[in-house]
């Protein structure tokens, strides 16, 4: 009866509080319901799944959470082939690029369909689906001609990956062959490798082929609106003869704004020639999602400073998409960001972090304040740009509402905000709910908030325990470690030689972290003395704007459901 977000509140805590056999009939609804779970959130399902055993009908799990199984778990469910095609077809994405579970699943993928060289066939190809994406250089090389479909469907690619594809391409050696003889339809089915594809490439692909491919397919391509610009570009004229005037037959008319291939009918010069007696109110949002190339974006931004030039209205900022990049900071400071609609409209764009961090502060200097509903839209992206200043003008009950991950901010915000949001949730310090609520501000928590956790059956992540504050993580005992870590306590092994785990194991003694059963080892031995040397927490090397959002309220929710049902 639970619906597909409030499943999506899944988590350890959660598990904590039902039996397996339930647990497992949650699993198989997830799948039936197409719920999307993270990293953590599988990792933690499929423990408790596995808690008496292997299931006989995995097959009746989601997809991903094979992800961390191996196909020996899968034997009393099928073959290791059929295991690998369900692996293929999973969101691969959920695990790191390159990291060693990724690289042990393709490994053991090429040793059950015997591929012992560089030649993949186009069966195998097939069954590896996802895991295509992981090959090397070499097997691109030698195997493109089967691949290239496959790696269509890959997000992303590494540098010699990229190489590898192009060098493919060049030589024709493919089924689609030569790009001098491609069709838009060829484009179609290689759009995902299009972004790829360099000057020399694009240049040897017919006009017309492109041109098609544009009219027909562009729309319903996973390439965004830069990428498609970089295809624009290359049916523009090489040599842009400078525009007296606008040509009778460059007229902007109703039918060309509503064109979404103006910006190939256009060089900048035209643009500006041709915009000259045109109003593009009502017409901006529409044309702005066209695939125009900077000089074009930057032509567009002179039409609007003449048309406006005692200030942009306020209706307007939000509807200046692309734009956004050739605007000052001086000009933003100048802006009436009056609503929180104009605030996430702006916040979405693709901002640099001075730039959004001056939206932020003009925002707050009209006098907006920084509720939930305000924290909510920085907090998806630029939540680590608040300084001290503004972070003191939260008020703690706006926490209850909104949604912040503030892991990848400095040691000062998550100081700060950890102090508020246990304010907050501190009505419902006694309820199983509570954890849920406070995890995604635990890396400002002293050591003491943690041992109190500790007695409580959280099943904190490892990922968790590793973001915590230096010095409560390195006040812990092996035993509060076990407390917090409860079923997860297995996965410290995987991080035992990771800063900051590995210096944890370092300052205790051997015979406590052997106590624990799972296998660590790097203690001290008995009669030394460790001397643990005071440090700063080091700054993050995650980008200052990229925060994920955890949406901390599902988990509660779904837990609540769970215990009335």
């Amino acid at each position: 009866r639970l619906s597909q977000s409030v499943l999506q509140g899944y988590t350890c805590a959660v598990a904590g509080e039902i039996e397996t056999e339930r647990v497992q009939h949650l699993a198989k609804v997830m799948k039936r319901k197409n719920v999307k779970l993270g990293e953590d959130q599988l990792s933690c399902l499929v423990k408790m799944v596995t808690l008496h055993g292997i299931p006989k009908d995995l097959d009746s799990y989601p997809k991903d959470l094979l992800l961390f199984l191996s196909p020996s778990d899968y034997e009393a469910t099928g073959s290791c082939r059929q295991y690998f095609a369900n692996v293929g077809k999973a969101n691969l994405d959920l695990l790191q690029k390159e990291s060693s579970k990724r690289k042990q699943l393709l490994s053991e993928a090429l040793a059950c369909l015997k591929i012992s060289g560089t030649q993949v066939n186009k069966e195998n190809a097939e069954i590896l689906g996802h895991l295509v994406c992981d090959l090397g250089e070499e097997y691109i090389r030698s195997s493109g001609r089967s691949l290239l479909k496959q790696l269509s469907q890959c997000g992303s690619f590494l540098p010699d990956q990229e190489e590898a594809i192009k060098s493919v391409i060049s030589s024709g050696n493919t089924t689609f062959g030569l790009p001098l003889v491609w069709s838009a339809s060829t484009l179609n089915e290689l759009s995902g490798l299009i972004p790829v594809f360099d000057h020399n490439i694009l240049q040897k692909i017919p006009k017309n082929a492109l041109s098609l491919w544009l009219k027909n397919f562009a729309r319903d391509s996973p390439l965004s609106r830069e990428q498609l610009a970089t295809i624009f570009e290359e049916l523009l004229p090489s040599r842009h003869k400078r525009a007296g005037g606008c040509p009778d037959n460059k007229k902007i008319t109703e039918t060309v704004l509503n064109n979404d291939l103006m910006p190939i009918e256009y060089t900048a010069e035209e643009l500006r020639a041709c915009l000259k007696n045109v109003s593009l109110e009502g017409h901006l949002s529409q044309i702005l999602t066209y695939a125009f190339s900077n000089e074009q974006l930057a032509v567009l931004k002179e039409k609007l400073d003449e048309t406006y030039p005692d200030g942009y209205p306020d209706s307007l900022l939000s509807k200046l998409g692309p734009l956004i990049t050739f605007f000052t900071l001086e000009e933003i400071s100048k802006w009436k960001i009056t609503s929180p609609d104009i605030l996430a409209a702006l916040l979405d764009l693709p901002l640099q972090n001075e730039k959004a961090a001056a939206v932020i502060k003009q925002y707050v200097a009209l006098g907006n304040p920084l509720n939930a509903t305000a924290l909510n839209i920085i907090g998806r992206k630029h939540l680590c740009l608040l300084n001290v200043t503004l972070l003191n003008m939260i008020d703690s009950n706006s926490l209850k509402l909104a949604s912040l991950n503030p892991s990848a901010c400095s040691q000062l915000t998550k100081d700060i905000l950890y102090v508020k949001a246990k304010r907050a949730f501190s009505d419902q310090h006694y309820l199983p709910s509570y954890y849920m609520l406070i995890e995604p501000y635990l890396g400002g928590a002293p050591g003491v908030d943690l041992r109190a956790l500790s007695k409580d059956s959280v099943n904190m992540n490892v990922s968790t325990l590793a973001k915590l504050r230096r010095d409560s993580l390195m006040s812990l005992t092996p035993a509060e470690v076990k407390g917090l870590l409860g079923i997860n306590l297995g996965d410290l092994v995987k991080w035992q030689n990771k800063p900051p785990i590995q210096e944890w194991i370092q300052t205790r003694k051997q015979t406590e972290l052997t106590e624990l059963g799972v296998g660590l080892i790097g203690g001290t031995q008995e009669g030394y003395i460790v001397i643990v040397t005071p440090k700063f927490q080091p700054p993050s090397s995650a980008p200052l704007g990229t925060v994920a959002v955890t949406l901390h309220l599902l988990p509660a929710l779904l837990l609540s459901f769970l215990t009335m049902m």
